[in-house]
């Protein structure tokens, strides 16, 4: 099927950690408006993992994020997210994670958090999705570009916070971190985990309620169901392919690569995390809640 994809995976997950992260105060002048891009149209104020590693190719970086980003504030593109969003939630939920672990005022900065994690994951698997099937040879779409229906800029509410390091945390949290990277088989620890990491108690309440249901039966055809419909979604933009890649001065090799590195996150890292933060969601503030964002399309 077209979604196994064991082999890049495999060369993807060690590849990842040797290339490293680019990170902002370290890109060069393109990626860095590229940055500025994802936080201004993916409505977020940070930037992604998958970018961060994709910079280590600045001009496939540039070639794929100018194909996408024009339809990235349309009405299309945040429907389909939406649509994504109500579908990611696996059930039954788990127990309340407020009443096992409750102390508001941190309750209030980890819901801030979540919902804004929330909000940019099913997009990340649409853009994720669009740049892996333009270099698989998906046929380029042309025609007129929507007019924007979002604003551009980070959306009021959503928010950031530092990212715990594993390598920094003992005790407790050092095995859970272990335990997640372990698990997921993913390069490293994602940064959502990374996030509450800042709250080792309610990581640890999260985790304990997870942990069971990462890699079932249901879980994994929750996943397909997403990868399926995130295909389907982006079949209609304007893919950056393979012939522009070498046109802009990538080697057959270095798009190899960098069809190992989407692979990683388009059927690991974002769609894992994707249904693991729709539950935590839902155990905050019920299953409702956790179909749609405050922050959508619909919402806005």
């Amino acid at each position: 099927m077209w979604y196994e994809r064991t082999e890049d995976i495999e060369r993807g997950l060690r590849l990842i950690p040797r290339l490293g992260e680019v990170m902002p105060e370290e890109a060069d002048e393109g990626t860095r408006r590229v940055y500025d891009g994802v936080r201004s149209r993916l409505r977020v104020p940070f930037v992604n993992f998958i970018f961060r590693v994709l910079a280590n190719y600045p001009p496939y970086l540039r070639l794929s994020w100018e194909r996408l980003e024009p339809f990235l504030l349309t009405a299309e593109f945040e429907e389909a997210a939406d649509a994504l969003r109500s579908r990611a939630l696996l059930e039954p939920v788990p127990d309340s994670v407020e009443a096992a672990w409750g102390q508001p005022g941190d309750l209030q900065s980890i819901r801030a958090f979540t919902d804004t994690i929330h909000y940019v994951l099913p997009k990340l698997l649409l853009v994720a999705s669009a740049f892996d099937e333009g270099l698989d040879g998906a046929p380029a779409r042309g025609g007129a570009v929507p007019e924007p229906a979002v604003a551009p800029g980070v959306a009021e509410g959503t928010t950031s916070v530092p990212m715990v390091d594993p390598a920094d945390a003992g005790g407790d949290m050092g095995k859970t971190f272990e335990e997640i990277e372990t698990l997921h088989g993913h390069p490293g620890v994602a940064s959502y985990y990374r996030g509450i990491g800042h709250w080792p108690e309610f990581l640890s309440a999260v985790w304990g309620r997870l942990r069971p249901l990462v890699g079932s039966t249901p879980y994994e055809n929750r996943k397909r169901g997403l990868l399926e419909h995130a295909r389907e979604a982006v079949l209609e933009l304007p893919l950056p392919n393979r012939e522009e890649a070498l046109d802009h001065g990538l080697q057959d090799g270095e798009i190899s690569e960098i069809k190992a590195v989407l692979a990683v996150f388009r059927f690991r890292v974002i769609p894992d995390t994707f249904i693991e933060v729709a539950l935590v969601k839902a155990m905050l503030d019920g299953a409702d809640a956790a179909r749609s964002s405050r922050f959508g399309f619909h919402a806005s």
